[in-house]
Parts: structure tokens; C-alpha cells; sequence
């Protein structure tokens, strides 16, 4: 179990929190809005609009806050 000081806990549970936050934000889904998103059939329409959705966030995004977030899993797996 590790040891630590009040604020260095806080400051990690908070960053943890809102790295969380930030992942679930970007996973969040959304309906299709433009006729150029997700899959298309030949005649370039959606094979189901209703059965798809988008992420909020972009391909980027995504990347992006699951790195952000196993940086904090590996600080959390370093202390001691």
C-alpha cells in the first residue's frame, strides 16, 4: 500500500479523474450528421443510420486521451 502526502494524493486522484473525464468525452457517441460520415453503400447513402453512431471525438482525440490516460496508469503503478 503506498504512502503518500495529502496533496500529492489529491493531485492524483484528480488527474486521474479527469483523465477519465476526458476519455469518456471523447467516446461519447453521437447520430450521424453529415452524408460523407460512416458507411456508405454504393449509392452513398448510410447502409443503416440508425443502427450507427460517431464518437465526439476524432480518431486524434481518442489516441490521444487513451495515451493521456495509460501515462497516469503508469504513475499510479510506480509509487511505492
Amino acid at each position: 500500500m503506498p504512502i503518500m502526502t495529502k496533496e500529492k494524493h489529491t493531485a492524483i486522484y484528480r488527474d486521474l479523474n479527469n483523465r477519465i473525464a476526458q476519455l469518456q468525452y471523447v467516446m461519447e457517441p453521437r447520430l450521424l450528421i453529415d452524408p460523407r460520415e460512416g458507411i456508405k453503400t454504393r449509392g452513398g447513402f448510410y447502409a443503416d443510420p440508425d443502427q450507427m453512431r460517431a464518437t465526439r471525438g476524432t480518431d486524434y482525440d481518442i489516441r490521444l486521451a487513451v495515451e493521456d490516460f495509460k501515462t497516469i496508469l503508469a504513475e499510479l503503478k510506480r509509487l511505492k
